[in-house]
């Protein structure tokens, strides 16, 4: 129980004065009448204003001797009772109130059940001039709500540039257009934005950020929030390429959230990175249940952006083999670097040996270049040749597959058409033997490889340069 001397006037005390005895008036030693001492029950609040089963509720009361009495008064009790008339909270000798004094008093209780509640709060006071006793009350009803657990984590990958400023006298959270960003983890991390990213603290340097947001769903507090992020490559091969943190993350109140920025660290391989809040709830503090809850979310890092695509292609046959003439065009909003252009491997096709890749280099949004590269193949047995495209986002390098279609093969023999011979491939024997000795060649180092694949049409008109279609 907490009490502080208050004092009001006794315009305002009459205006709050909320009075009850049994049989509606004051009892002042067993008689109806007005007592010496008049006490009031001026105000009793709720807070939480909707409290949860299990949480404690605390009903802060406020007690007042209108500046009209004619005696001071002994608070000797100020209890609450539920509908049933059991006592839930009391405290004695609370204090002395001259008039127009006020006396704040605090209670606390629990509920086992949700729903709508009625407590009566009650004061008992002694008369100074009389002895005699005043007992006065007040009803209070609230909603009383289920317990709901509940922790929702949402990611985002976000690119190294997005927490950068032009103006160095500008916080680079404030470029993300998003408020409340409370600090960056890892990396150089630990930047105190509380401020919601306008403090004078230089940016850390971060290699792969990812926006992380705890958001309460719950009805009750969540305590103890660390974060820890752990991510394998996407190629396939299980490699573990991420593992940072626990990061602790201030505790989240009901309908509230946080966020802040993680930093994966360097990444050279593309990632699925799963992100875990363990956490406490704020019933689990009264059953002393440590902060084994959790969520989760999982993003792949980093985005890619660029969208590469090979438009416009003729397919045609020369004396020095198949020659495929196209447009290689970036349809997405990234930007694609050191982009090279070759065949692949497939039935009938041969794949273009080491050193005879089409150079491309850079391709930004929505730009296109040309490009042609020469195979061998066997137009009686090819029906698709294979293009792939290798390039670089974002310090990953990535290699896409697209198809065209295989010229078709001559009707008659007068132009040697149909045969490897007629490639000049030097003895590359059957077409059987072209197919089983020829593997998929990569690029030297090549990361986070996604294969797409698509048909492209028949010879169509050719552009050189200009906007991806």
């Amino acid at each position: 129980m907490t009490l502080t001397p208050t004092r009001t006037t006794a315009a305002l005390l009459a205006a709050l004065t909320v009075l009850s005895v049994v049989g509606g008036g004051f009892a002042v030693g067993g008689a109806a009448a007005v007592p010496d001492a008049r006490i009031t029950l001026t105000e009793v609040g709720v807070s939480p204003g909707a409290p949860t089963v299990d949480e404690r509720a605390t009903l802060n009361v406020t007690v007042s001797n209108s500046g009209g009495s004619d005696a001071a008064a002994n608070l000797t009790t100020v209890r609450v009772r539920d509908a049933d008339g059991d006592v839930l909270d009391s405290a004695s000798g609370v204090g002395a109130l001259s008039a127009g004094d006020s006396l704040d008093a605090t209670l606390w209780t629990t509920f086992r059940e949700p729903g709508e509640k009625r407590l009566t709060v009650e004061v008992v006071a002694n008369q100074s001039t009389s002895g005699e006793f005043v007992t006065v009350s007040r009803d209070v009803v609230f909603e009383v709500r289920p317990t709901e657990v509940a922790l929702d984590l949402r990611t985002r990958a976000l690119d190294p540039e997005d927490l950068r400023s032009d103006d160095e006298s500008e916080s680079a959270t404030g470029d993300l257009g998003i408020g409340g960003i409370q600090g960056v983890f890892g990396g150089g991390g630990g930047l105190d934005t509380g401020d919601g990213g306008q403090g004078e603290a230089s940016p850390p340097a971060v290699d792969s950020p990812v926006e992380v947001t705890v958001v309460n769903t719950g009805t009750t507090a969540a305590d103890r929030i660390s974060l820890r992020a752990v991510g394998a490559a996407v190629d396939g091969d299980g490699a573990e390429t991420v593992d940072v943190g626990p990061f602790v993350v201030e505790g989240v109140a009901p309908g509230e959230e946080r966020r802040v920025i993680v930093d994966l660290g360097p990444l050279d391989r593309r990632s699925d990175v799963t992100v875990t809040a363990a956490f406490r709830a704020d019933t689990d503090r009264r059953n002393d249940r440590g902060a084994d809850r959790s969520a989760e979310s999982t993003v792949t890092y980093p985005v890619r952006e660029a969208t590469p695509t090979v438009t416009d292609a003729t397919v045609r046959e020369t004396a020095d083999g198949v020659v495929v003439d196209a447009n290689l065009g970036n349809t997405g909003s990234g930007e694609m670097t050191g982009a090279v252009v070759s065949v692949g491997d497939a039935p009938g096709v041969a794949p273009t040996p080491a050193g005879g890749e089409y150079f491309v280099g850079t391709l930004g949004a929505s730009d296109f270049v040309g490009f042609d590269v020469t195979t061998a193949a066997n137009v009686t047995v090819a029906e698709e040749i294979p293009i792939r495209v290798t390039y670089t986002e974002r310090g990953v390098r990535y290699t896409e597959t697209f198809s065209v279609a295989a010229p078709e093969p001559a009707t008659d023999d007068r132009d040697g058409g149909g045969t490897l011979g007629r490639l000049g491939a030097g003895g590359l024997g059957t077409v059987g033997t072209v197919a089983s000795g020829l593997a998929l060649v990569g690029l030297a180092g090549a990361v986070g490889v996604a294969v797409r694949t698509g048909r492209i049409g028949g010879p169509t008109g050719r552009r050189r340069d200009g906007s991806a279609p």
